[in-house]
């Protein structure tokens, strides 16, 4: 038997089984390797729904002010930026928990939560997370029928729950397809969750939904102001621009939120992300200026992008989901040799799909050409 042979009998009998099938997560292409692979220079990502202003201003002051404390640990309570949290929400300090950025309070919810038979119930083409999260800790995912328009279908949502339901999670706006919970399809499901469940509200992109006030879309802080059973997850990495730092937080009923902090990693959140996410609650003209560049953008893409069977799908976030009419890979290594670094959507279920993040208002004409080009033809 050789090395490899014998490595591979050995994680055979080491490792789980649901460890064996779990799908790796796999990131988008950096600029540098794009400009490295295609020897090209002046690449543009618009592939993680970053916030292309760049990080709040007052931020990167705090930032600075903080160097000086790098030899200590970091405040393992969060205390000074969950004070700064509950002030600008009108929350209870007891009411929030703080994350490695929202995704890892999914992780950590699951852990806190579900039971070896329990499931975590969402569904088709919801964030990926959602999935993974239940897959690490072996516990089964269920994915109901999304809407005709790619969202939620609370219909099929509320007949995929069973007694074993114990986790909802809904993105509002959902990643990738930019849909949005309202108000009384989040009141129905509240009304059909069984009595078991929680349900988990992701609003990683709620700052940016706001600058859409026409749109019905619930508000997950003030559900959770009116049912114990929910969770709110927001996150300082999109319209904040803090996505280098991960930092997010949940809010909750204080028992729950409790109990969710006890799986939590100490330290998990560094000093320079807790100065720098208070700082940036205060940079109200940072998040205004944001949130009104990612509107202009979804509705230059919508208004703009055209092409045979090709559909722009309405979005409150920072990006937008485009049905190219056929498999889209060719379309994106071809956007790829344009320098245009866009996201597939293969692995959530949507061959034909890409997601395009939102650019500043001087880059969103060489999106906007460079996909007209692509899918036009």
């Amino acid at each position: 038997m050789t090395a490899n042979q014998d490595l591979s009998a050995l994680l055979d009998r080491i490792t789980p089984r649901h460890v064996r099938g779990l799908d790796a997560y796999q990131p988008g292409k950096p600029v540098e390797e794009l400009e490295r692979e295609l020897g090209i220079t002046g690449a543009l990502k618009v592939a993680s729904n970053e916030n292309p202003l760049g990080p709040s201003p007052r931020a990167v002051a705090a930032i600075q002010g903080a160097l000086g404390q790098l030899h200590l640990y970091p405040d393992a309570g969060g205390w000074s930026l969950r004070r700064a949290l509950a002030a600008h929400h009108s929350l209870e300090l007891d009411q929030i928990v703080l994350g490695a950025g929202s995704n890892e309070l999914l992780y950590q919810l699951v852990l806190a939560f579900c039971e070896p038979d329990d499931e975590v119930v969402s569904h088709e083409y919801a964030f990926l997370s959602y999935r993974l999260s239940a897959g690490v800790a072996a516990r089964r995912f269920v994915a109901a029928k999304a809407s005709p328009g790619l969202g939620c279908d609370p219909d099929a949502l509320i007949a995929a729950f069973t007694p074993r339901t114990k986790l909802v999670m809904l993105g509002s706006p959902n990643n990738p397809t930019g849909s949005v919970l309202s108000r009384g399809d989040a009141d129905r499901i509240l009304a059909a969750l069984p009595p078991r469940a929680l349900l988990v509200l992701d609003e990683a992109y709620a700052e940016y939904a706001a600058a859409w006030p026409e749109v019905d879309h619930v508000d997950g802080l003030a559900l959770a102001a009116r049912d114990p059973r929910v969770i709110v997850l927001r996150t300082f990495s999109k319209i904040y621009g803090l996505a280098a730092l991960r930092v997010g937080f949940g809010v909750g009923r204080p028992p729950i939120m409790e109990l969710l902090a006890r799986v939590g990693r100490t330290f998990n959140v560094g000093t320079l992300a807790q100065v720098a996410a208070a700082a940036a609650l205060d940079d109200h003209e940072h998040v205004q200026r944001s949130a009104a560049n990612a509107r202009r953008g979804i509705e230059r893409l919508r208004a703009e992008v055209r092409g045979p069977g090709v559909t722009v799908y309405p979005s409150l976030g920072n990006f937008a989901l485009i049905d190219t009419g056929k498999p889209s890979a060719p379309a994106y290594e071809r956007l790829l040799r344009q320098g245009v670094i866009v996201r597939p959507m293969a692995a959530w279920g949507l061959p034909h799909a890409l997601r395009v993040s939102v650019a500043g208002d001087d880059q969103m004409t060489r999106v906007i050409t460079a996909l007209a080009d692509v899918l036009g033809s």
